[in-house]
């Protein structure tokens, strides 16, 4: 049951999982040890435990019945939510430390920032790379709940969320600021699913980052906010990249993500 929107200002961390039952733990007790509020993982159709590893470590599960992929899964999770903020992690992040949670969540949670997005710096050289050189396709990030579910195209973007999100933030003129996060990476796919099968998904995520970019046009008319909202300004090292925009009416959610999660 989706819980009513709160008076003041609070976070709710999403960790969207499939078929993380190794790392999903981890990645929930460090979450919940930043203490900003409930940790969400919603367990999109796995088959290895994720969602029993994922309640063991203390986090709350919502399970999908099937897999709708990563974005219909946030936007399922955001949906079940009524805390203003939400802080985006993925399930396989390997050197998380609770101070990058925290330094996610803050800048947004004190209005500082509409949205902020984590940067690898020094984990992996791989993972660092990939950073480098498309930043908008980080997965970690804190933004507003009512601006996630105002993304065009949300429910059925799967690995293209990063690229909708981003999208959607520059036209919205949301003041975005980057988050270093010092030692982290992730598990890559061929580690986690064998190299045929991770080389096979990972194209498969390619492919759906492509298709993000290519269906840009047709999701690119949502209006543009009318105005600044007051009292915003930005703080001390935030830099406001478009200025600022407000969420628009949230989208209808789509029948894949309606459903509950079963009593526990």
């Amino acid at each position: 049951m989706r819980r009513p929107p709160t008076d003041r200002r609070e976070a709710v961390v999403l960790i969207p999982a499939l078929d993380e039952a190794a790392t999903i733990a981890s990645v929930v007790r460090i979450a919940r040890s930043a203490a900003i509020g409930a940790v969400l993982v919603i367990d999109d159709g796995s088959r290895d435990g994720t969602a029993e590893a994922a309640a063991a470590a203390g986090a709350e599960v919502l399970r999908l019945d099937e897999n709708v992929g990563k974005g219909g899964a946030l936007a399922a999770g955001a949906r079940s939510r009524g805390e203003a903020v939400v802080v985006l992690l993925d399930a396989d992040l390997t050197g998380l430390v609770t101070r990058h949670v925290r330094a996610l969540a803050r800048p947004v949670l004190e209005g500082r920032a509409d949205m902020t997005r984590g940067v690898f710096v020094g984990g992996r050289w791989a993972t660092a790379l990939a950073q480098r050189m498309l930043p908008v396709l980080n997965g970690q990030r804190a933004l507003l709940r009512e601006g996630l579910l105002a993304v065009p195209g949300l429910d059925d973007s799967r690995y293209g969320v990063e690229v909708a999100i981003g999208d959607h933030a520059k036209a919205q003129g949301w003041r975005t600021l980057d988050v270093p996060l010092l030692g982290v990476s992730q598990v890559v796919k061929e580690e986690k699913r064998g190299v045929v099968r991770g080389v096979l998904i990972r194209l498969r995520m390619y492919a759906e980052i492509v298709w993000a970019y290519l269906r840009r046009p047709l999701l690119s008319r949502t209006p543009r906010a009318s105005g600044p909202r007051r009292g915003d300004a930005p703080g001390k090292g935030v830099a406001p990249k478009r200025g600022d925009g407000a969420p628009h009416d949230l989208p209808r959610p789509s029948p894949a993500v309606q459903r509950k999660a079963p009593r526990r």
